[in-house]
């Protein structure tokens, strides 16, 4: 392989061959060689030989620390790559590897550090170690939880990525596409434009440059330098808010966030409370929390714990194999039941909130070992409904039980998040609308009753309630109800925060005029209110594929519905899309079959496959549990649509999932949906609409039971 002298030195210096090393160029051939023949082993030992000659040139070290991160221990790689930055400490490829090396040891912070030197020592054609080095950071942060900045290193390296390499802008995708996380999270990282009145422009634009060049934290730097001067600059410090947050640097940024929302309340009082709720999703304190906690109870009477738990209706029976709840070597529970607070209703007729039966905790019983006596352990949350679990437990047990013994930790809960969770056990005569109207009815009073009644840390750990009036908390309270209003619009909770807004005294969000916006720049978390009655057919368009790109479900659903309603684009539009993003948005399962319905009848007179959605329709009706209606969606896709790919396996997997064919392929005969049912706590968002690109969707609601088996090809 002959090596072109005029080129650049291959180890990241902006230096020609010829100028640099020429008396390698016979060394670095052969070296080039072995590597395409994959002979990095003898690769490495003509390095060694290099590094004999040149012990302190970055060239033998550079592929040294390379050849090493590929085929060498972590104490070789890590010694190869040290005395590579060691040496040449204004090397970027060799800060580049080490900060993959830092991100692959699990140390996103310190190879942030790095990466920032690397890009700091760059020219302008960055080395392909320091390119590599950005998605092995971003991809170290987000496993970190520090999402704004894994997505501002992941866009930076999609911005220069050859076309052959789509990997960061794959995991963008996702990370965007999440509904897990909130959209404040995944707003793209815009800096600020100098104001025109600002006195230091050239240091303002100066600073831009060097942030546009990935160079972050000597932008910050630059940034700090001019804040001195102007404190309350709100260019400045949305600036430093970004670029903290684009460099991890989280505790930094929600300071800055904070100093921004305090200068921007009276000029801009909508960004302030979304900067406020930003720095309220950066910040790691949950707050006081619950314990989760497992209390044993000495067993006095097997026996008779079995009956009186049997025979009590506030005993019921969890519906899993206990033989599952084995503990390694220990032996399984015996029996395995929700403690209810009250009898569960032989008919939901006339149910409500107020009489639906809640779950105390869980219990297990197991029976005598040999180094373990018999004993009943209660699992339950140490909320205010503790001590009623444990009274609860005697009554029914009475002298059967002993005393407590030591709990055991189980984990944690902020208490301002348990605020908004319950769990109940309805009566398995509840439809599916009746178990939806009476979810609505219970969130709504968890937001309006609960939540605004628990102290916050977000409020100095005063409550919603008790900051209504307080000048200072002003803009704490709306981006509290901001970040709740966002997180209720991802789990589609069907209810209208202006409601809750009215009652703490907040301006309410009301509808925007798209003529008055520039939808690409709007911030994504305020999408849901463009009023699409505003929009012309192009920025309808740019508005609802802005929307899906982020997964602003609420904004999903009010363009898709506006986009099949619009006469001018009909043939224009997928049709069958559209329903089928109103089916996963909408929340309402009902609803969503009729949308699926509706795709498939659209994709049918669009001459395409109806597969796709007949597979969503089944995932929906088999969570329902819906027997009659699975079976004959299961026979028409085996009959009509096995031959599509994108229906196949999919289809298997949803089987899989739903009990009904085993990791074999073979029929298990399970009913469908039959695993292990688990109690509506927390209620359930959007009703797990299974999808083929959401093959998760929920399992069964607790306590229903199948109308009949499926029939699969081989169970006769």
């Amino acid at each position: 392989m002959s090596i072109d002298p005029y080129s650049n030195s291959p180890c990241g210096t902006n230096k020609k061959i010829k100028f640099y090393c020429p008396e390698m160029i016979p060394d670095l051939e052969k070296i080039e060689r072995m590597l395409a023949g994959d002979q990095r082993v003898a690769a490495l030992d003509v390095v060694q030989k290099l590094l004999e000659k040149y012990p302190d040139h970055s060239v033998p070290l550079f592929y040294q620390a390379v050849l090493q991160m590929q085929v060498g221990t972590e104490e070789k790689i890590a010694a190869a790559v040290g005395e590579f930055v060691a040496k040449h400490p204004d090397n970027p490829a060799a800060h580049a590897l080490n900060a993959s090396l830092l991100a692959a040891s699990g140390n996103p912070a310190a190879a942030v550090e790095e990466l920032q030197s690397a890009l700091e020592f760059s020219p302008q054609q960055l080395h392909f170690t320091v390119y590599e080095a950005l998605g092995a950071v971003g991809q170290a942060l987000l496993v970190d939880s520090k999402i704004p900045a894994a997505r501002a290193h992941l866009m930076l390296q999609s911005s220069i990525a050859p076309e052959e390499d789509d990997m960061a802008m794959q995991l963008l995708m996702r990370i965007n596409s999440s509904r897990e996380l909130p959209s404040l999270l995944k707003t793209d990282p815009t800096l600020a434009e100098c104001p025109s009145d600002f006195p230091k422009k050239e240091e303002f634009e100066a600073a831009l440059t060097e942030a546009g060049g990935g160079r972050w934290r000597k932008s910050l730097g630059l940034f700090e330098q001019l804040k001195a001067a102007a404190p309350r600059n709100t260019a400045l410090l949305e600036n430093l808010a970004v670029l903290s947050a684009t460099l991890g640097y989280n505790d930094a940024a929600v300071g800055y966030l904070h100093s921004y929302a305090a200068a921007a309340e009276r000029s801009d009082f909508e960004s302030a409370v979304e900067a406020e709720a930003l720095a309220q999703l950066l910040t790691d304190d949950p707050g006081p929390q619950y314990d989760m906690v497992t209390v044993p109870f000495a067993v006095a009477d097997l026996e008779g714990v079995l009956e009186k738990l049997r025979v009590d209706d506030r005993a019921n029976l969890l519906p899993v194999d206990v033989a599952q709840l084995a503990d390694g070597d220990n032996p399984p529970p015996k029996v395995a039941y929700w403690l209810l607070d009250r009898a569960v209703p032989e008919s939901a007729e006339g149910l409500t909130v107020e009489t639906a039966p809640n779950v105390l905790g869980e219990m297990l019983v197991f029976g005598k070992e040999t180094d373990r006596d018999a004993r009943l352990e209660l699992s339950s949350m140490k909320n205010d409904k503790f001590e009623t679990a444990v009274a609860t437990l005697r009554e029914i047990c009475g002298d059967t039980i002993g005393a407590a013994g030591e709990e055991k930790l189980l984990g944690q809960i902020p208490m301002a998040e348990s605020s908004l969770t319950w769990s109940w056990r309805l009566p398995d005569s509840a439809t599916p609308a009746q178990k939806q109207e009476l979810t609505r009815e219970r969130r709504r009073q968890a937001l309006l009753e609960s939540w605004t009644a628990q102290p916050q840390p977000a409020l100095d750990g005063k409550t919603p309630q008790a900051a209504v009036g307080d000048a200072a908390l002003r803009v704490k309270l709306a981006a509290a109800v901001l970040v709740l209003e966002n997180a209720g619009q991802q789990q589609q909770w069907n209810f209208d925060f202006n409601e809750l807004r009215q009652k703490l005294q907040l301006p309410t969000l009301d509808k925007l005029d798209g003529k008055q916006v520039d939808i690409d720049s709007l911030p994504s978390v305020r999408l849901y209110r463009l009023d699409p009655t505003t929009l012309d057919d192009t920025s309808l368009v740019k508005a609802y594929g802005r929307s899906v790109i982020s997964a602003e479900r609420a904004a999903i659903g009010i363009f898709a519905e506006a986009l099949l309603s619009r006469e001018s684009l009909a043939g224009q539009i997928d049709r069958g899309e559209l329903y089928g993003q109103l089916a996963r948005n909408c929340g309402d399962s009902n609803k969503a079959i009729e949308y699926l319905k509706q795709a498939q009848a659209a994709a049918v007179a669009d001459g395409q496959s109806a597969g796709m959605w007949k597979l969503a329709e089944l995932g929906l009706r088999l969570e329902r549990r819906e027997a009659v209606e699975s079976q004959t969606l299961l026979n028409d896709l085996t009959r009509n649509h096995m031959h599509e790919a994108e229906v196949a396996r999919p289809l298997m997997q949803l089987l899989y999932q739903f009990g009904i064919i085993g990791p074999d392929g073979r029929p298990t005969g399970m009913p469908p949906g039959g695993g292990q049912p688990a109690p509506a706590a927390p209620a359930p968002g959007g009703g797990g609409l299974w999808t083929p690109d959401n093959p998760s969707g929920g399992a069964a609601p607790a306590g229903e039971e199948s109308k009949s088996k499926l029939w699969m090809p081989g169970m006769d």
